[in-house]
């Protein structure tokens, strides 16, 4: 791990200390949480293409959502780092809201990377029944979710 700091090719020790420059993480264990989170987004922004210097009806949608996470993620990281007057409740609200609602997102995030992925593309779905229709096969699709038949039909179902 020396070396390769040494050599350029990480920038600090994985769970080592902070750096010096940055602001103390806060004693509530909720906003601690959401400061570092917001710390794991930015260094995950960093990463991402820069956006154009363009105007904003000439951005497209992926530019302009691009440019509003950017800006939203400073300013929740802004909010976070301030110093924490106990005293003023109204912050201290508006920072437990960041907090909850970025762990949260991360929560969604994490759920979203763990689900299975599907091969099964609504196009190739199209395609297959298109393909289906030009053979003259009859195609007949049955929604995983539809209830109306089954072993209750004809009799109310209670449970």
């Amino acid at each position: 791990m020396k070396a390769a700091k040494a050599a350029g090719l990480i920038e600090r020790f994985p769970n080592g200390r902070r750096a010096k420059g940055l602001p103390p993480r806060s004693k509530d264990r909720i906003i601690r949480r959401g400061q570092r989170l917001i710390e794991q987004a930015i260094a995950m922004t960093k990463a991402l293409p820069a956006v154009p210097d363009k105007s904003w009806e000439e951005m497209t949608d992926g530019e302009k959502f691009a440019s509003n996470f950017t800006a939203s993620l400073d300013f929740n990281h802004e909010v976070l780092n301030r110093h924490t007057n106990w005293e003023d409740t109204e912050l201290l609200k508006l920072k437990k809201e960041i907090a909850l609602s970025t762990q949260a997102a991360a929560v969604r995030l994490r759920t979203a990377e763990l689900a299975p992925r599907s091969d099964d593309t609504v196009v190739s779905r199209l395609m297959e029944r298109v393909a289906r229709l030009r053979r003259s096969e009859t195609v007949l699709e049955i929604d995983p979710g539809d209830v109306s038949e089954g072993p209750h039909v004809g009799r109310p179902c209670f449970g």
